[in-house]
C-alpha cells in the first residue's frame, strides 16, 4: 500500500496516496474534474487545461491531471475562479471547432425529432425502431409524414446541391410509419409504473393527443375531453382526406388510446364541462383547445352570402359529411397558407370550374408547403399573386357577385421577415366570383375563462392581447399552478409540429409538477454549428457528394383526382426508401451522445462565438477503409498521436504544422495506409470529440444504443469487449477492462470485425438437400434425420468435428454426442487435424500475460503479434518503450510487421530447424539445466538420443546457415534470468512448437515466474478443444481415453454398459481412406479454409451424409446433406479457454433479430436427447458436468517430445469462416485503396 497523505479537497479532509495526481484522487472520491486530454492508458500531457484547480499556496491554477498531491495540500476544484477558467478554455477550443453537433434538419424541427437518427434506422430496415425514435419527441409520425410543413427539409443541406430538392425526410417518415402500422407488430411505447396521478387534457387535437401520449408514458392516467364528436381536432376537421385519410388518423389516435388514454367526446369546457369537475377529479389540467375559429376577408362586403371562412368551410364538410356542389362555379380563395391550399384543392373536388388563389405577395413568400402549391396547380388551380381583395360586390340577393382587387408590389420586410406588400395605385380590377373562402387567419375561443377563474383557489387564467391563453413561454404553465396549456391556443394558428413540440414541453412541466419537482425549462444543450463560422454555400458540398436525385412521391394522376382519395401513394417499396435514405449527408456528429467536449460545453455554458475570428476548415479524410479523420472536430489533445506511439508503437499519426495551423495527420499528410498504421482503431478509442471515428459501411446514426459485454471470438487472448447495438443491429464495439485486456484495449478484429452480426445472409432454419437443392425443414425433423443416420451405420463410420471458435459448452456436448450417443471416439477438430499431438501441451505452464512486466528480455518467434494478437503487442510495446525491455524478433518473413518495434530482427529460413539446432547445441555442449530436467522431466534420454541422431550442420544449414546466430540465441535465452519466448501456432508448425517446449525444459524455464514461453493459439477457444475432449485419444481434461480412471468415471457418470472403441485409428487417415459415411461438422469451414480444397472436397464427396452447423452458407455447408443454423456465442453465453488456460465466462446477451429459433446449445441438447440424454438444460449444467469429469490431480510430469514427423497445418484462418471473411475483406479494402 502506498504512503497515505492527508489532503483537504473542497473543504473536506480526505486520504490520498503518494504518487496520486489531483485528478486521480478526485476520481477515486467521485469528484468530477473535466478533462479532455487525459487517457489513463497514457502519461499526463496537460494540453487542454480544462482540469485546472486551485491549490492554496501555489501561483496560478494547476492542471489536476499532472499535479501530484502532497501532505496537507488544500485543493478547490469548483470555485468561481476555476469555473471561469474552464469556461474560457472551452470557449477557446470551440472557437476553432468547425463542426456540427446536430444536423440542421433536427435543429429546424420544432419538436427536435432526430431526423438523422431515424433515417439511419430506415436505411437498416429498422422501421419500428425508426418510429420509436421519432415518437420520443413526436407521437404522430404517420400524420406528420403527410401534412407536416417540413422545416427539416428546408434546412436540409442537400438543397445546396444542384438536385432540386433536399432529402425526402417526410416521405421517409411516412414510409416507416406506414410500414410499422401495417406490420402486425407495431411499436408500442414502454409505459412506466402508475403514479396514481390523473391529468385532464382539454382538446383531442395534435397538441392534446401528444400531451396525453407523453404523460401516459410517465405513468400518469390521462383523460382527454373533446368538444367534437371525434378526436383529431384540426387534423380531422381542417385537413381534407385526400391529404390525411381519416382511417390513418384514427390509427394514430388508437395507438394513444391503446396506451390507456381515455377520450370523452362532445365535452366542451365552459359549456357542458365544468372546470370545477376537472379540478375535483384530476391533479392537473392541460388546455389544448386549438385555434379553430375562422376570420373573414376583412374588407367591405365580406358579410355577403357564399363568403365563408376557410376554416368553417372545411370543418362543416367533415362534421356534416356533406359535400358542397360547386359545379360550374368560380371560387376564390384568399390567403397563401396551407389552409388556403386545402380550400382551393377541395373546391376543385367539389366540381368548381374555376378556382383562384388570391395572395398579396409572390409565390416565393407563400407560407404554404411548396408541394401543396405544386399539386394544386396540377389540379387546375390558378394563382393571382401580388393581388389583394378590397371589396366584395353583392348581387341583388346579397350574394357575392365579384371581388374588387388591387395589384400589390413588395416593399421592405415586415415583422414576419417577408417583404411588405404595398398597393399599386390605379391597378384596381374585378373578378366574377360565386364563392369566396377566406383562409387568412384563425383565432382562439376562450369562452371557458370565467368558468375556470370562478372555480380556482389560487392564481388566474389569463389571455394575451391577441386573445390566446397566457402561459409561461418556457414551461407553458399558466397563472394557475396546476393548469398548463399548449398548441395553437397559446401561440395562435401555427403548425402541427409546433403543437406537438409545445405539448411535449407542457407535458414535461406537468410531470414535474405532479412529481413535486421544481418546474424549470429544459437545460439548453450546447450545439456546435458550422453556421457559427460561415454561411454554408454550394461550393462547400458540391465536390463531396455524387449527384443523386430525390425519389419522388408517386401520386394519383391529376385527371383522376375529382374525389377525396389520398393523392400521395407512398414509396413503392423498401428499396426506394433505402435509396432516398442514402441521400442524407449525415451532417450531425456521430459522437453526439458521447462527446466530452459537448458535455462540458453544456455544463459550463460555453460560447462558441466568444472568440470569433479565424478558423481552420479541413476535408474529412475517408481514405482508410476503417478509420476516418475529421480535423474540424480535433482539439489537438494529442491522445491519438500518443496512443499510437506509446501503446501501439506504430507512430502513424503526428502533429503537422505549428501554431494555429496545426492538425493531426500522418507525416506530410500521407494516407494512413501508407504509414505503419496497424488499423487497430486505438486512435478511435481515445478520441474525446469524434474527430477520429470508425469509417462504417452504414449510416451510424447517431442514436442511443443498447449494449452487452462478451469475450472476443477471434484470437486466443480473449479480450473483454462491449457490443453496442440498436435493437440487435450492431453499430460499434468498444473494449472494456477484462482478464486479458486490463486496460480495455482491443484490436482491429474485435473493433471492426462485428459486421457478421448484421449480415442478412445468416442461416436461421435447418436446410435439407433434396435433389441437389436445399429446402427448409423444422428442427425436430432435422434432429430425427440426424439421429437415424447415426444409428444406421456402424459406430466407427461416424465422425464429429468441433471448431475452435465454439464455446466449451458446445464442445462438451459435441464430444458427448459422439461418445455417449454414437458410441464412438471419432471426435476431432479440422483446426488441429493431424497435428494435435505436437500442440496439446503447449499451453501448460505458459508465462501469464501480467508477468511480462517482470521479463528481462522477450523474443518473438513466428509471432506477428501486431497483426494477430495486437493487445498483447500493445503490452510488449509499452514495456519496450517505458522500461527499455529488449525485444528480439525471429522471423522467416522478409517483411515482418514487427520490424519497427523491436531492437533486432533475426531472419531465418525455418523455425523448426532453428529451434532444433538450438536444442542440439545446448545438449551437445552440456548447457542444459540437468537439475531441472532430473527433478521435473521424463523422456530426456529418449529425446537426447533422437536429437543427437541429427547432423548439426544440416540443421544449421536448414535453419539459417549461421551457427553463431543459433548459438548466440541459445546462450542468451539460457542465461537470461527472466527470458520469455513468444511463439504463434498460426506461423510456427506443431513440430516447431513442441521443440520450443523442449527448449523451455532444457533451460529449466518452463513454469517459472516471468520466464519461459507463451504459445499463442490461433483461435478464441483452441485450448478448449483440448480441455473439452475434442480428440479421439483424449477426453475432458486431456485425460487419455484408454486410461482406467477415465473409463471408470465415464461409464459411471454416463451409465454406459461399455466404452466406445478406441482402435478406429487416426481420423485423418479415416478421411483420406474415405472410411467415414457420416461426417458432422460444427463451427468449421474446412473446404473454404483448406490449403488443398480439392482433397478436402473429396472427403465430403465420399461420405454418405454430411451435417454442417454454421452461421452462413459456407463452402463446406454447400457440400452438406443437412445444415443446422448456428448461433453466435453471445446469444448462448458460456465460456472460452484462452491461450493462457484462463476460463473466460460470459453471459448470454439479447439475441439478434435473425437468430435461429433453437440456438446451438439447444440443438446439441436436443440431439443428445435422441440418444436418451436428459441431464443438461443450460450452459451452467453443462459446465458443471464437464468439471465433474476433470482428473482429481493434474499430471505434474513434464515430458520431452520427439518431434520428428509431426503433422503440418492443413487449414488457414483457424478453419473459421469469420476470420476468413474479415481477413479477406480487410485485404481487399486495403488493396483497393492502395
Amino acid at each position: 500500500m502506498s504512503e497515505k497523505l492527508n489532503v483537504i479537497l473542497n473543504g473536506e479532509n480526505v486520504a490520498g496516496y503518494k504518487g496520486e495526481t489531483i485528478l486521480q484522487l478526485s476520481e477515486r472520491l467521485g469528484v468530477e474534474i473535466p478533462t479532455l486530454c487525459t487517457d489513463h492508458r497514457l502519461e499526463p500531457y496537460t494540453s487542454c487545461y480544462l482540469c485546472v484547480v486551485e491549490v492554496h499556496g501555489m501561483l496560478g491554477l494547476k492542471p489536476a491531471c499532472s499535479t501530484m498531491i502532497d501532505e496537507g495540500m488544500r485543493i478547490d476544484t469548483h470555485n468561481s475562479r476555476v469555473l471561469k477558467a474552464r469556461k474560457t478554455a472551452l470557449d477557446l477550443l470551440l472557437s476553432n471547432h468547425y463542426a456540427d453537433c446536430m444536423g440542421p434538419c433536427r435543429q429546424a424541427c420544432p419538436a427536435g425529432v432526430d431526423v438523422q437518427g431515424y433515417i439511419a434506422l430506415i436505411e437498416k430496415g429498422k422501421y419500428s425502431d425508426a418510429v420509436a425514435l421519432i415518437k420520443e419527441t413526436n407521437p404522430l409520425p404517420a400524420i406528420c409524414g403527410r401534412v407536416c410543413v417540413r422545416p427539416c427539409e428546408v434546412a436540409c443541406r442537400r438543397n445546396l446541391l444542384d438536385e432540386g430538392h433536399g432529402v425526402g425526410i417526410d416521405y421517409l417518415k411516412r414510409f416507416a410509419s406506414d410500414f410499422d402500422l401495417s406490420s402486425g407488430n407495431k411499436y408500442k411505447p414502454e409505459i412506466k409504473p402508475t403514479t396514481g396521478k390523473k391529468v385532464a387534457v382539454v382538446g383531442a387535437g395534435p397538441g392534446g393527443l401528444s400531451a396525453a401520449f407523453f404523460l401516459q408514458k410517465e405513468g400518469h392516467q390521462v383523460d382527454i375531453y373533446e368538444a367534437a364528436p371525434k378526436a383529431g381536432g384540426w387534423l380531422r376537421y381542417g385537413i381534407p382526406e385526400y391529404r390525411l385519410p381519416n382511417d390513418l388518423l384514427q390509427k394514430e389516435i388508437d395507438n394513444i388510446t391503446e396506451m390507456g388514454v381515455k377520450i370523452f367526446y362532445n365535452q366542451k369546457l365552459g359549456e357542458n364541462l365544468s372546470y370545477k369537475v376537472l379540478k375535483y377529479k384530476y391533479d392537473a389540467v392541460i388546455l389544448a383547445v386549438g385555434s379553430q375559429a375562422g376570420t373573414n376577408i376583412g374588407c367591405e362586403g365580406d358579410d355577403a352570402a357564399n363568403v365563408f371562412s376557410g376554416v368553417d368551410f372545411l370543418k362543416a364538410m367533415e362534421l356534416s359529411g356533406e359535400k358542397f356542389d360547386f359545379s360550374g362555379k368560380t371560387v376564390g380563395v384568399i390567403g397563401g397558407g396551407n389552409t388556403a391550399m386545402d380550400c382551393c384543392r377541395t373546391a376543385r373536388r367539389f366540381g368548381a370550374e374555376k378556382v383562384y388563389v388570391i395572395y398579396r405577395r409572390t409565390e416565393k413568400e407563400m407560407p404554404a408547403n411548396p408541394i401543396e402549391v405544386h399539386e394544386s396547380k396540377l389540379e387546375g388551380v390558378e394563382y393571382l399573386f401580388l393581388t389583394a381583395p378590397i371589396k366584395v360586390n353583392k348581387d341583388d340577393k346579397g350574394r357575392i357577385a365579384s371581388i374588387s382587387c388591387i395589384k400589390m408590389e413588395l416593399g421592405e420586410p415586415d415583422a414576419s421577415g417577408r417583404r411588405r406588400p404595398i398597393p399599386v395605385q390605379g391597378s384596381e380590377f374585378d373578378i366574377s366570383m360565386d364563392y369566396a373562402l377566406a383562409a387568412i387567419g384563425q383565432k382562439t375561443m376562450v369562452g371557458f375563462l370565467d368558468d375556470v377563474n370562478a372555480t380556482t383557489d389560487a392564481g388566474e387564467l389569463k389571455v394575451t392581447k391577441w386573445g390566446d391563453i397566457d402561459a409561461d413561454p418556457l414551461t407553458l404553465q399558466t397563472g394557475i399552478q396546476s393548469v398548463f396549456a399548449c398548441g395553437d391556443g397559446v401561440t395562435g394558428p401555427a403548425t402541427i409540429i409546433q403543437a406537438v413540440a409545445q405539448a411535449r414541453t407542457a407535458a414535461r412541466s406537468c410531470h414535474l409538477f405532479l412529481s413535486g419537482q421544481v418546474i424549470r425549462p429544459e437545460n439548453q444543450e450546447f450545439l456546435s454549428k458550422r453556421e457559427n463560422f460561415k454561411k454554408q454555400v454550394p461550393e462547400d458540398y458540391a465536390s463531396k457528394y455524387e449527384k443523386q436525385l430525390r425519389q419522388e412521391m408517386p401520386t394519383i394522376d391529376p385527371g383522376q383526382r375529382i374525389n377525396f382519395n389520398e393523392v400521395e401513394l407512398g414509396y413503392e417499396n423498401e428499396n426506394v426508401a433505402w435509396q432516398e435514405a442514402q441521400r442524407c449527408f449525415e451532417c450531425g456528429c456521430t459522437a453526439y451522445y458521447e462527446c466530452k467536449l459537448k458535455k462540458y460545453a453544456t455544463e459550463y455554458g460555453a460560447d462558441q462565438k466568444k472568440f470569433e475570428g479565424g478558423f481552420n476548415e479541413f476535408q474529412v479524410d475517408f481514405r482508410h477503409p476503417f478509420i476516418e479523420i475529421d480535423n474540424n472536430k480535433c482539439i489537438l489533445c494529442s491522445r491519438c498521436v500518443r496512443i499510437c506511439h506509446d501503446v501501439v508503437g506504430a507512430a502513424a499519426l503526428g502533429l503537422v504544422n505549428r501554431g494555429f495551423k496545426t492538425f493531426v495527420a500522418p507525416e506530410m499528410g500521407a494516407p494512413l495506409l501508407e504509414t505503419l498504421c496497424e488499423s487497430c482503431g486505438m486512435c478511435i478509442s481515445t478520441c474525446p470529440t469524434g474527430a477520429i471515428t470508425e469509417n462504417v459501411p452504414f449510416k451510424p446514426g447517431p442514436f442511443k444504443t443498447e449494449s452487452f459485454q462478451t469475450v472476443c471470438n477471434y484470437c486466443s487472448l480473449g479480450c473483454a469487449m462491449e457490443v453496442h447495438h440498436k435493437n440487435s443491429y450492431v453499430i460499434k464495439v468498444k473494449g472494456v477492462n477484462g482478464t486479458a485486456n486490463a486496460s480495455g484495449n482491443i484490436c482491429r478484429y474485435a473493433r471492426f470485425g462485428y459486421k457478421y452480426y448484421n449480415d442478412n445472409q445468416r442461416l436461421t432454419k435447418p436446410l435439407l438437400k433434396v435433389s441437389g437443392q436445399f429446402k427448409e425443414i423444422d428442427f425436430d425433423q432435422a434432429y430425427s434425420i440426424i439421429a437415424e443416420k447415426i444409428k444406421s451405420v456402424q459406430a466407427v463410420e461416424n465422425a464429429f468435428f468441433a471448431g475452435a471458435r465454439l464455446t466449451n459448452e458446445e464442445m462438451f456436448l459435441i464430444q458427448k454426442l459422439a461418445r455417449k450417443g454414437a458410441s464412438v471416439n471419432n471426435i476431432a477438430s479440422f483446426h488441429y487435424l493431424g497435428r494435435e499431438d505436437g500442440l496439446r501441451k503447449m499451453a501448460d505452464k505458459n508465462v501469464p500475460f501480467e508477468a511480462l512486466v517482470q521479463a528481462s528480455k522477450i523474443w518473438l518467434m513466428g509471432s506477428e503479434i501486431s497483426r494477430d494478437n495486437a493487445v498483447l503487442g500493445f503490452a510488449i510495446n509499452q514495456q519496450h518503450l517505458n522500461n527499455k525491455m529488449p525485444v528480439i524478433n525471429i522471423t522467416v518473413n522478409a517483411c515482418s510487421v514487427m520490424g519497427h518495434k523491436v531492437d533486432e530482427t533475426i531472419r531465418i529460413n525455418d523455425y523448426y530447424s532453428f529451434i532444433r539446432a538450438v536444442n542440439h547445441y545446448l545438449v551437445k555442449s552440456g548447457k542444459q539445466n540437468m537439475m531441472f530436467v532430473n527433478d521435473n522431466c521424463t523422456d530426456f534420454d529418449k529425446f537426447r538420443q533422437e536429437l543427437m541422431s541429427e547432423d548439426y550442420r544440416t540443421l544449421v544449414a536448414r535453419a539459417c546457415g549461421d551457427a553463431s546466430l543459433i548459438e548466440s540465441f541459445g546462450d542468451s535465452f539460457n542465461e537470461q534470468m527472466n527470458a520469455v519466448l513468444i511463439i504463434s501456432e498460426k506461423e510456427v508448425s506443431a513440430a516447431a512448437c513442441a521443440e520450443v517446449r523442449n527448449l523451455a525444459l532444457l533451460t529449466g524455464k518452463l513454469g517459472k515466474n516471468a520466464s519461459g514461453i507463451i504459445c499463442l493459439k490461433e483461435k478464441n477457444n483452441s485450448q478448449g478443444l483440448f480441455d473439452m475432449g475434442i480428440s479421439p485419444n483424449y477426453g475432458v481434461g486431456s485425460v487419455p481415453v484408454n486410461s482406467q480412471e477415465y473409463q471408470s468415471q465415464i461409464m459411471e457418470k454416463w451409465q454406459l454398459p461399455k466404452m466406445p472403441d478406441t482402435s478406429a485409428g487416426s481420423i485423418y487417415e479415416l478421411l483420406q481412406l474415405h472410411k467415414l459415411k457420416n461426417i458432422f461438422v460444427f463451427g468449421e469451414d474446412p473446404v473454404g479454409c483448406a490449403y488443398d480444397k480439392e482433397e478436402v472436397k473429396k472427403w465430403f464427396a465420399n461420405a454418405s451424409f454430411v451435417v454442417v452447423q454454421d452461421y452462413f452458407m459456407t463452402e463446406t455447408a454447400k457440400e452438406a446433406s443437412l445444415i443446422l443454423p448456428a448461433s453466435f456465442p453471445s446469444e448462448t453465453g458460456g465460456s472460452f479457454s484462452n491461450t493462457g488456460k484462463v476460463l473466460q465466462k460470459f453471459d448470454a446477451a439479447p439475441v439478434m433479430s435473425n437468430t435461429p429459433a433453437h440456438n446451438s446449445i439447444q440443438q446439441l441438447i436436443n440431439l443428445n436427447k435422441k440418444f436418451g440424454e436428459e441431464q443438461a438444460t443450460d450452459t451452467v449444467d453443462i459446465m458443471m458436468e464437464a468439471f465433474s469429469l476433470l482428473p482429481g490431480k493434474p499430471d505434474g510430469v513434464l515430458a520431452f517430445s520427439c518431434t520428428a514427423g509431426a503433422g503440418e497445418k492443413l487449414f488457414a484462418y483457424g478453419c473459421d469462416v469469420l476470420i476468413k471473411i474479415f481477413d479477406e475483406d480487410f485485404s481487399n479494402k486495403v488493396k483497393k485503396i492502395n
